[in-house]
């Protein structure tokens, strides 16, 4: 695509220029995500350390369930799901539809190897969280120096 074209008002370079940087970040970055309402990925996660584990929290309000799907592989956590929305009645024509539906997945390299025996995943009220323990391994050891 030819952005800039000669023309002797450079303004409609710059204002051309915009459009073309606001149309490829309302898109889903590489199609692996979807965007509610074009902000940010779906669905909003922290992730963060507790003691000796790495939490994750995520927003999937409205999911059934069993359409969460949580896998731990090595040193990354995918979180994968289907938001499925009801159909509408017959008739039906939206004003305004915002809420949307369909699979997500979202991958994190997590800092540290984690325990797989020991992970827990839950989900309550809108919110799964995973709580991923250290490994032995990774847990800070205090060595002696010997003189």
């Amino acid at each position: 695509m030819n952005v800039f074209r000669h023309r002797s008002d450079p303004f409609e370079n710059v204002m051309r220029l915009q459009r073309a940087l606001e149309r490829s970040l309302s898109q889903p970055l590489f199609g692996l995500d979807w965007t509610p309402g074009g902000q940010g990925l779906y669905p909003a996660i922290n992730v963060f350390e507790d003691g000796d584990a790495i939490v994750v929290k995520a927003e999937a309000p409205g999911l059934d369930r069993g359409s969460l799907d949580v896998k731990l592989e090595r040193n990354r956590l995918t979180v994968a799901g289907e938001r499925k929305l009801p159909k509408p009645d017959e008739g039906c024509s939206y004003h305004r539809r915002e809420r949307k539906a369909g699979q997500f997945r979202r991958t994190f390299r997590l800092p540290y190897e984690v325990d797989a025996e020991k992970v827990k995943a839950s989900y309550r009220d809108g919110i799964l969280e995973v709580r991923l323990e250290k490994a032995e391994t990774a847990k800070p050891r205090q060595i002696t120096v010997q003189g």
